[in-house]
Formats: structure tokens, C-alpha cells, sequence
């Protein structure tokens, strides 16, 4: 069994910049039917670096922090979140109990949550894929490209997939 990590796609992650890679994800996912499909849920809250040092009070309510509904009808799973990264107990416990040896990620924003996740899995001995053509930025191209520049270095360029996805 496989399964793929939907990071962020959520109304308030969706703009110019990254609303090109929704439709791609939303077909992607039915070739993970008969796998796992979670998809994270980022939610800021009061008191964190986003609100107190970036000075940074989006996605704290609905409908910034909705999900895009095709998504989250696709996904087994959904993770709410705080931070960057995805991995967390009860992620490492789903990987866990059904003996899952890599994930794939796709989502939004590469060059902050999916490069988070995608490192954290890596440190933790699971093999993250990262389906490039998947993965969208709100820093545009240039932060997208130097995402994965950055994963290439840190999880190793046989990690990160490019074009259609044609299967596993």
C-alpha cells in the first residue's frame, strides 16, 4: 500500500500562482484509490512565529483554511497542522501501521511545507517522492525551482518525479 501526502491545498493557498496545479492533483489522486490519500489542513493560530514574527494573520478561519472540497472527497485522512511540516504522531502511526515505506507528496507551498515534510520524512527513514509537476508555490516560479533545487540536495534527485504522473 502506498500513500500520498495532499499538503495545504486549501482556499486560502490558492491564488494565480498556484491554482494551476489543483485540477492536476485532483486527477492524480485517482490513481491512489486503493491507497492512503491524506490531505493536510494548515490552521495558524494566535501565538505562533506566523502571527508574532512574520506579523503573518492569514488562514486562521474558514474559508482560508477550507480545503478544496474535490480533495478532501478524495482523501482517507485529514491532518490539521500548525506548522510547516506534516509529520507528526499520527502520521509516523498511519506510515507505521500499514507498513508504508514511501510517500508521495504533492501540494502547496513547495518551498515551505512540502520541503518541510518531504526533509522531515527523509530524517525519519521514509522515503519521500516528490511529484514536482504536482507541487505549486505562492512565491512564484523562482521559489518553486529553488525548492526543488534545495530537495534535490537534501533528499537526493532520485526523490523528485517530473511530468504526468504515469503510475507507480
Amino acid at each position: 500500500m502506498d500513500c500520498i501526502l495532499v499538503i495545504d491545498v486549501q482556499n486560502g493557498f490558492v491564488s494565480d500562482e498556484t491554482r494551476y496545479v489543483v485540477p492536476r492533483i485532483i486527477n492524480l489522486l485517482d490513481y491512489f484509490k486503493e491507497d492512503i490519500v491524506v490531505a493536510t489542513k494548515f490552521v495558524n493560530i494566535s501565538g505562533s512565529g506566523y502571527t508574532d514574527i512574520m506579523n503573518w494573520h492569514r488562514l486562521m478561519e474558514s474559508p482560508e483554511i477550507d480545503i478544496i472540497p474535490e480533495i478532501e472527497d478524495k482523501s482517507n485522512i485529514i491532518l490539521e497542522k500548525n506548522v510547516y511540516s506534516a509529520y507528526c504522531k499520527e502520521l509516523e502511526s498511519i506510515i507505521q501501521n500499514n507498513n508504508i515505506e514511501k510517500v508521495y507528496l504533492v501540494g502547496i507551498d513547495t518551498d515551505c511545507c512540502v520541503l518541510k515534510t518531504a526533509i522531515d520524512l527523509f530524517e525519519h527513514n521514509i522515503e519521500p517522492i516528490v511529484l514536482a509537476d504536482y507541487c505549486a508555490s505562492n512565491g512564484g516560479k523562482e521559489s518553486q525551482n529553488a525548492a526543488i533545487t534545495v530537495l534535490n540536495r537534501n533528499i537526493g534527485k532520485k526523490q523528485i518525479t517530473y511530468g504526468d504522473f504515469k503510475g507507480k
